[in-house]
């Protein structure tokens, strides 16, 4: 029982940090985007 806690926490986790990852990323490539077009226009 207790090792399937674990388990369920440690998946919790990791879609966790998968999904603040995935946003991150989502950030900084709107940020260099919107860079970028001020560098061009």
């Amino acid at each position: 029982m207790r090792l399937n806690q674990m388990k369920s926490s440690q998946v919790k986790w990791f879609i966790g940090l998968w999904f603040v990852g995935f946003l991150g990323l989502a950030l900084i490539a709107g940020i260099f985007k919107a860079l970028l077009m001020l560098a061009y226009s």
